[in-house]
């Protein structure tokens, strides 16, 4: 909760005074929405306002960095000495640490490793799945559930998700508490949105239900990030789970659901939204293709379910009752009109909007885009929307907000340094790593692709130039199909045909035939397995190319190496104006 504050109602022109619980609502969108949401939180350490936020309720995306990041900052405060616990530079340099190491995670992209070339980062599962049926079905995500387990979540359950609130503490002294933590999936049996978070086990009453705070915390992370089709169900007690943002890809409903938020402690609610799954955007023509239309159709949908929600968050706050503040963010708000010096500008937030919602690598200038949008969107709706906030935290509004190095004066300089940062992101927007990489960097990637097709013709020649194996098993096979076996009533037709059209020796024609289908069938088996074998080494040479191209075109930009601590500029506060007045 809020520090104590004072606030007037309008209608009776009475004052109150008493704390505000606070809610953060993360939503949706792959490792976007993650990083933007790390941009958001980031302003909030700053603030002093995340140290007491009260719940937290996030989706797919979202889930992925809230779990990391609050089981992250209760461990590394751990190692830190009490009194500073709710220290606000303690808390902004351990969140650096840990936004650190998740995009150094991202760096890996877990995508891939999961899903395109699971024989080479996960041979023994592969090999189940060939073998054994039962690890066919949920193969897909159990990979990257064993991806976020590795470079996040470590084998940490759910019971690692901090539970402890300044009420419920009756020990002496400072104490280390968290927020509440709600991960939302969407269940298909029902319909229904499904919720996981820490449940209390420690009394009597506890020990007479099962224990579920057992569950592993990257299954439940892999349940509300489970985009359909791309990724199959997540069983968990008997229900089959998919994305939470199936049912609320914002994350808002579980917060306007939660009775917790409110008691008599407290005189109000704060609800602050931080959007990064994008706006649905009018277009001129569309294609009549049935896979273009039933795309366009769930924009449609998920577009109205999400207005249907920012109805009801809305109707929320006019509602009698406690005091009700929000603030929410999202990708295209331009804060041009608003007079605000620090923002992004104008002509990138379009490109911003648009980078793929993913789980695959995000380069540097992506990274650092979509943070400081968050970081200063947030920042300018808790100004003007949240004036609790701005009475409860006086002293962190008087500081300015800090500068990432892609954003200075001197990235931003010319246009034709705007536009080299604009076509970065334009590039982003596209899905494929490898087309993405050779979009950006056509003289550098080409080559490889280049020795790929060489090496790909060659292992072709090699194969047509002796009989291979393969040659030998497919002949033999197409023998078979043709001559007898199990299947000799189609060698039984096709000799028929041949005598029916009127070739003499047809034994022989047979034979010829017979050999060419088995050239055909060995040679397209061959192809497909050299050219997936020879594109492992040549994505790992494109994404090294790519990531060494990203430093040295951000260094560039900025004059400075990547970095996640920003640099504060040092210009008179609200404060000093005032008192230089």
């Amino acid at each position: 909760m809020t520090p104590e504050v004072t606030i007037s109602d309008e209608r009776s022109g009475q004052s109150t005074r008493g704390q505000f619980r606070i809610a953060l609502a993360l939503s949706g969108g792959g490792f976007r929405a993650a990083i933007f949401h790390l941009g958001v939180i980031r302003r909030l350490e700053e603030l002093g306002i995340m140290k007491d936020v009260d719940v937290i309720s996030s989706v797919s995306g979202g889930s992925i960095v809230a779990a990391y990041y609050v089981c992250e900052m209760e461990t590394r405060l751990r190692l830190e000495e009490p009194r500073r616990w709710r220290d606000t530079e303690t808390r902004v340099a351990i969140f650096e640490s840990i936004a650190k190491d998740f995009l150094k995670a991202v760096d890996h992209n877990l995508r891939t490793r999961a899903l395109i070339f699971t024989p080479f980062f996960h041979p023994i599962l592969f090999i189940k799945t060939l073998v054994l049926r039962a690890f066919r079905s949920g193969a897909r995500s159990e990979l990257i559930q064993r991806e976020y387990d590795r470079w996040f979540y470590d084998g940490h359950t759910i019971d690692q998700l901090p539970s402890v609130t300044p009420e419920k503490s009756h020990a002496g002294g400072q104490v280390l508490y968290g927020p509440r933590i709600i991960l939302n999936t969407t269940s298909l049996l029902t319909g229904e949105r499904v919720s996981f978070s820490r449940e209390p086990n420690s009394g009597m009453t506890e020990m007479k239900c099962s224990n579920k705070n057992n569950l592993p915390l990257s299954r439940v992370v892999g349940a509300s990030s489970g985009v359909p089709v791309l990724f199959p169900p997540t069983y968990i007690f008997g229900n089959m789970l998919v994305d939470g943002g199936v049912a609320d890809n914002q994350g808002i409903e579980a917060l306007l659901e939660h009775e917790r938020l409110a008691d008599e402690a407290c005189i109000g609610k704060i609800l602050l939204v931080s959007d990064a799954s994008g706006q649905l955007e009018a277009v001129h023509n569309i294609s009549s293709g049935e896979a273009t239309v039933f795309g366009r159709v769930n924009s449609i949908l998920q577009f109205q379910v999400r207005s249907k929600l920012l109805d009801r968050l809305v109707q929320w706050k006019k509602d009698a009752g406690l005091a009700r503040y929000f603030g929410f963010v999202h990708l295209f708000l331009n804060l041009k009109d608003r007079g605000v010096d620090e923002r992004v500008p104008s002509e990138i937030i379009p490109a911003v909007a648009r980078i793929r919602t993913d789980l695959d690598q995000f380069s540097l200038i992506e990274r650092e885009a979509l943070m400081y949008h968050g970081y200063t969107l947030i920042d300018a709706q808790i100004r003007e929307y949240c004036e609790p906030l701005r009475q409860a935290y006086p002293e962190s509004h008087a500081v300015p907000l800090a500068q990432p190095p892609l954003f200075s004066a001197q990235a931003l300089a010319t246009t034709k340094k705007r536009d080299r940062i604009r076509k970065e992101l334009e590039a982003g927007a596209q899905k494929v790593f490898l087309i993405r990489c050779l979009k950006k960097y056509p003289y550098l990637v080409a080559p490889v692709f280049l020795l790929w097709a060489v090496a790909w013709g060659a292992s072709l020649w090699w194969f047509f130039a002796k009989d291979t194996t393969a040659l030998m098993l497919a002949q033999n096979w197409i023998n078979g199909v043709l001559a007898g076996g199990t299947s000799g009533w189609v060698g039984a037709a096709f000799d028929w045909t041949l005598k029916y059209v009127g070739f003499q020796d047809h034994q022989r024609w047979v034979a010829d035939i017979s050999r060419l289908l088995a050239v055909l069938l060995s040679a397209a088996l061959v192809a497909a397995v050299a050219g997936y074998i020879l594109s492992f080494p040549t994505y790992r040479a494109v994404r090294h190319l790519a990531m060494a191209a990203d430093r040295l075109k951000y260094r560039s930009l900025t004059g400075m190496k990547p970095s996640v601590h920003w640099n504060r500029p040092e210009r008179p506060t609200e404060v000093g104006r005032e008192a230089s007045a």
